[in-house]
This record gives C-alpha cells, sequence and structure tokens, in this order.
C-alpha cells in the first residue's frame, strides 16, 4: 500500500470514528486536536501507526471503563500542522453529522485510494453481518449519498439509501450490501504495515 492509499485509508477511518474537535485551552487558545475512538484497541491501535507514518507524529492512547459496557479506546494528537493539512482536504471541523462529505482526494483518486477509503469506514462505521451483508447506518444523509455513488465506482453496483425516522423525531440512513456486494469489495481489500490485513477481526 503506497502513501496515498494509506491516506486514504486514515481518512476513511477518520470519517467513520473521528474527528476534529474544536476546543480551547485554559488560556482561551484554541487546541487543535484529532481524535478517534472505539472500543477495539487494535483497530485503535492501527489508526496511531497509521496516524505516525503519514505524519511522523506520535500520537496517544488511552481508555475509559464504562460500567456494563464495553472498555472505550481513544486516540488522540493535538497538531495545528495536521488539522490545517486535514481541513485543506475538506474534512470539517466540530460536529461533522451534517456536513462531511466524501473528500474530493478520494474521489478524484485510484480505484486503489477508494477501496482503502472504503475499508477504512467498513471497519469502524460499518457493519458486516454474520450473514455476510455490510450496513451502514449513519445520521448524515449527504456523506451516505456519497458513499452509494463511490461504491457504485468500485464495485459497478448501484444500492439505494433508505432513510429511518427514530422516535418519530430523529432521522438515520442506511446503506447495505448484500453478501456477494460486499465479497466484491471484501475480496480487494489491500494489506499495509508488512502485510497486515486492514480489516482487524
Amino acid at each position: 500500500m503506497n502513501r496515498d492509499e494509506k491516506l486514504a485509508l486514515f481518512l476513511g477511518m477518520l470519517s467513520g470514528d473521528g474527528c476534529l474537535s474544536i476546543k480551547y485551552s485554559g488560556e482561551g487558545y484554541r487546541d487543535y486536536p484529532i481524535n478517534l475512538c472505539n472500543t477495539d484497541k487494535n483497530l485503535v491501535e492501527m489508526f496511531r501507526r497509521l496516524f505516525c507514518d503519514l505524519f511522523e507524529i506520535e500520537g496517544k492512547i488511552y481508555s475509559y471503563k464504562r460500567y456494563n459496557r464495553k472498555e472505550i479506546w481513544h486516540f488522540t494528537k493535538y497538531s495545528v500542522k495536521v488539522v490545517k493539512y486535514l481541513r485543506s482536504l475538506g474534512f470539517p471541523e466540530g460536529v461533522k453529522r451534517d456536513v462531511l462529505r466524501v473528500l474530493p482526494i478520494i474521489n478524484n483518486g485510484t480505484k486503489e485510494q477508494k477501496i482503502a477509503f472504503m475499508n477504512g469506514l467498513i471497519i469502524t462505521d460499518g457493519c458486516i453481518k454474520n450473514s455476510g451483508r455490510i450496513v451502514f447506518h449513519l445520521g448524515s444523509k449527504l456523506f451516505l449519498h456519497d458513499v452509494s455513488k463511490l461504491l457504485l465506482e468500485i464495485t459497478g453496483i448501484e444500492r439505494p439509501v433508505k432513510e429511518f425516522v427514530q422516535r418519530e423525531i430523529y432521522k438515520s440512513y442506511q446503506l447495505s450490501l448484500n453478501k456477494a456486494e460486499g465479497m466484491k469489495l471484501l475480496l480487494n481489500m489491500p494489506t499495509w504495515d508488512n502485510g497486515t490485513p486492514t480489516v482487524l477481526s
């Protein structure tokens, strides 16, 4: 996996479970954190290694134990340089639900970059069912429509985005691939870091 594909994988993971929070120090100065959290420690460690590989900066991982829930692992690094770079690619700061899009660097990239991005999204915000189906269920309507277009480019398969209303108030959106369609993606998953698969068990 070359650097462009690693960046695409990183951006897929950041789009799924990451964010660029807007925070201020106790003195009122802007902080510039890059965050990702997940209950899978190995996945967060993978993100840390990708971050270090791409930007040559080490981030930190810590965890929170939660009563009757899985322990959650966090990656955090404060870096003005990295945040400004990610913003220049079009990645939003703050709450991303209504503004996140598949970035131009992915839409205009190679098929391999698009697959790497999808892999990053699958392992963070996607769900691979026992049946083999891959399901995305998100609150980001525009982003999921972009993902649908990306899947069409990669697989030649057009999948609709379905809308759901929860508690008669909250809207969410779902995109799914059946087992055969999902395998078309999974069989093309690249490896990185001396052959480590991008999808972790």
